[in-house]
């Protein structure tokens, strides 16, 4: 019964880890989109900006 539990405990381990990987994964992804975002908005309203 010990492997049983050893078996359910590296499971639980590697499931999250797993899921700290996908969500670092999808902040950073969101985060760099978000700076983007802002570079173009500010192109955009520096475009405008005619002095």
């Amino acid at each position: 019964m010990d492997w049983l539990t050893y078996a359910l405990t590296q499971e639980n381990s590697l499931l999250i880890i797993s899921i700290i990987v996908v969500v670092s994964i999808f902040v950073f992804a969101a985060r760099k989109a978000h700076l983007n975002h802002l570079d173009k908005i500010k192109k955009i309203e520096d475009s405008f900006n005619i002095k």
